[in-house]
């Protein structure tokens, strides 16, 4: 009796355990998280953050520094007497040819010894967050932020508090289709979504299931999978089925930026901002650093569709900018398509006279020049060679040298011997030494 009783009570124990364990099992399944889980957790917390009060700022606007209109209207016309303005904002927004554009800033800024807004040497400033205002008010220049061209997503406040006032306020779009397709091959979209791996038209398979899939992206490439020049330029991804929301973000960026250049349209976008700016034509001078591949000429107008469904936002933005910029355009004087010709001829004149070779390097992803030899010396033709995260570094070395520590000297010039290698043409580190070294002429054997 006792040992019937006794095996009773053992399995009446062991029943007991397994239940337990399989209410431990649940619980432990349920703490874990999966991506979508994960990326729908950051989204709400996106939403309440959207309602979260700043901190009181100290900054204030100076009202004894306020511009007049005139100053941020494109002139109809070259103006002779304009004074050249030198205070610049540029918002990045990925994939669209940002990285010819700011060659042509970092260029003016160093031949102005401008001040630029970034962290020593990085290529971004806090993308996706918000800027670290009181870094860059500790670090600020005696004369303060001239340009700023670095990544970063827009808010007009932080702008206004860091730059010097009068800043002119610029960015650049590119149509969505062109865009996306950019971002899915530069940005390895395949490899990021194991799932479309083995599939021999990705695209198809990501239009299948879009907002489940770009759910397993990672944090690095997830904002820049759907609206991504919107997103660039302050639009939550909470808010991007709220219609009223994006009227009133279109026309907020409309109220905030003076001149929207468009990529399809680069040269008399250039024309303007050369009349807004009062810059020389010379000045806006560039050569392609990236390889824009006509990805679209390779899908089908059903997937063409579904991309621009799939990015209706940044349609909206893109079609609001363009129509506005013909606009402008349509409202120039008669020496207007003058100075775009000319900019396309000195464009062309200087890529004959400066390279001997041009190529892909990088997967094919990015554009290699050599130099000609009677040019081998020439700093605009080393200069428009160099990309933009050399030449971060090299504005880096400069603005901050007293405050770098010797790695990251060491970093950059490793960083330019084994670039160099690839893109002959682009600056050495013999030119960056002259800089930071006026007294000498070259570098000893040991820097080198």
């Amino acid at each position: 009796m006792i040992g019937l009783l006794t095996r009773q009570a053992k399995k009446h124990f062991e029943a007991i355990l397994a239940i337990f364990a399989l209410i431990a099992v649940f619980y432990v399944l349920k703490s874990v998280k999966g991506p979508g889980a994960l990326r729908r957790e950051k989204i709400e917390q996106a939403r309440e953050e959207e309602h979260t009060t700043l901190l009181p700022r100290k900054w204030v606007p100076d009202l004894n520094k306020v511009f007049p209109v005139e100053h941020y209207q494109i002139p109809t016309h070259p103006d002779p007497k304009c004074t050249p303005k030198q205070n610049l904002y540029f918002l990045r927004t990925h994939q669209t040819g940002t990285s010819s554009v700011t060659n042509i800033f970092y260029r003016y800024g160093k031949e102005h010894d401008l001040n630029f807004v970034m962290y020593p040497l990085k290529l971004h400033l806090n993308y996706p967050g918000r800027i670290n205002m009181l870094y860059l008010e500790r670090m600020m220049p005696e004369k303060g932020y001239n340009i700023l061209s670095q990544y970063t997503r827009h808010h007009q406040s932080d702008v206004l508090r860091i730059m010097n006032p009068g800043t002119i306020f610029t960015t650049l779009l590119r149509h969505p289709v062109d865009q996306f397709l950019s971002v899915f091959n530069n940005f390895d979209i395949k490899q990021e979504m194991k799932n479309l791996l083995p599939h021999h038209n990705p695209y198809e398979e990501f239009f299948r299931r879009p907002d489940k899939i770009a759910m397993l992206a990672s944090d690095s490439v997830y904002h820049l999978i759907q609206n991504s020049m919107s997103f660039d330029l302050g639009l939550n991804t909470p808010h991007f089925k709220n219609n009223s929301a994006v009227d009133e973000f279109v026309e907020k960026i409309d109220s905030e930026f003076h001149l929207v250049l468009i990529l399809e349209l680069l040269d008399e976008s250039l024309v303007l901002l050369k009349r807004l700016m009062c810059w020389d034509l010379n000045q806006l001078v560039y050569v392609k650093l990236s390889v824009n591949k006509e990805y679209s000429v390779s899908i089908s107008d059903d997937i063409r569709q579904k991309i621009m469904d799939w990015n209706s936002i940044d349609m909206r933005l893109y079609t609001h900018f363009l129509e506005k910029i013909k606009k402008i355009i349509s409202e120039q004087d008669e020496s207007f398509h003058k100075e775009v010709a000319l900019l396309k001829q000195i464009n062309s004149d200087f890529s004959k006279e400066c390279y001997e070779k041009v190529f892909p390097v990088y997967n094919g992803n990015k554009i290699g020049y050599s130099l000609r030899k009677s040019h081998e010396t020439n700093m605009t033709c080393k200069g428009l060679a160099t990309d933009d995260v050399t030449q971060t570094h090299v504005i880096g070395l400069k603005q901050f040298k007293d405050k770098l520590p010797p790695s990251d000297i060491l970093m950059v010039r490793n960083h330019m011997q084994n670039l160099k290698k690839h893109n002959p043409a682009m600056l050495d580190w013999t030119d960056v030494y002259k800089v930071l070294h006026p007294d000498k002429s070259q570098p000893e054997k040991n820097e080198l």
